[in-house]
């Protein structure tokens, strides 16, 4: 089926085999005119499932056994990326959270728990909202915008918005709770292993400088904390001072 989503301010016309990926994006459809075209192969889905089992052996687990129709939505959205990074957006995994006008974005390996502290924000930090839970998109431009997508990970939290990105925090387990910021240099590695980096050489070298262009436009943090309310409160203080 083919249709047009507006994603990061780009109208994106989309081909699918399958209708997941039309469901998925119900919240950002518009009847404008492409800028962007995708379509998706059925050689395209198999190199996702393929994707998926080599990651499997890497960590040692029996992969999912995911239908075509949702990996076709994976494949999809590793075009758009793609096609993005000539708008100077791309892709960084993370949950960003925001109050009002303000965003920050929380980044860490899976399982240390973004999902977890963003929401102790809904619950102790008035007038806070999810734009996205796991793969936002940002702009690198005079600042940095991240936008919500409808690719937002397990939870599936997202909001068809963009907000100035104010943080990039590094979040880390603790029994105490305690913010600090840090240089570009010692969160590069972690900034690069979090965002999407394309196999075509020029794409990548094009995404890497996106990454350094974001460092010295954001604030960059690191938050030791334990997962109870203090927590985001802690945060949310250091954060807006």
């Amino acid at each position: 089926m083919e249709f047009t989503i507006r994603l990061a301010k780009k109208n994106i016309g989309i081909k699918s085999i399958y209708d997941d990926v039309y469901h998925l994006c119900t919240a950002y459809l518009t009847e404008d005119v492409p800028e962007i075209r995708v379509e998706s192969t059925p050689a395209d889905i198999e190199y996702e499932q393929e994707k998926n089992i080599k990651e499997a052996e890497i960590e040692g687990i029996a992969p999912v056994q995911y239908t075509d129709s949702y990996l076709e939505t994976l494949a999809v959205y590793r075009k758009i990326v793609t096609r993005l990074l000539v708008y100077d957006i791309f892709l960084m995994h993370g949950a960003v959270v925001a109050v009002g006008e303000r965003a920050w974005l929380f980044t860490a390996p899976s399982g240390t728990g973004k999902t977890t502290h963003i929401n102790l924000w809904l619950k102790n930090i008035p007038g806070s909202y999810i734009v996205n839970g796991d793969k936002p998109l940002l702009h690198v431009g005079e600042e940095i915008t991240v936008f919500g997508t409808p690719w937002a990970g397990k939870e599936g939290i997202h909001r068809n918005t963009a907000v100035k990105l104010c943080g990039i925090v590094l979040l880390e387990r603790g029994s105490e709770n305690h913010i600090e910021k840090t240089g570009f240099s010692e969160l590069l590695p972690i900034l690069v292993q979090q965002s999407y980096r394309p196999s075509d050489k020029a794409e990548l070298e094009k995404t890497l400088e996106l990454i350094r262009k974001t460092g010295t436009l954001t604030p960059l943090y690191r938050l030791h904390c334990n997962m109870l309310p203090e927590a985001a409160l802690t945060a949310y203080k250091a954060l807006t001072s």
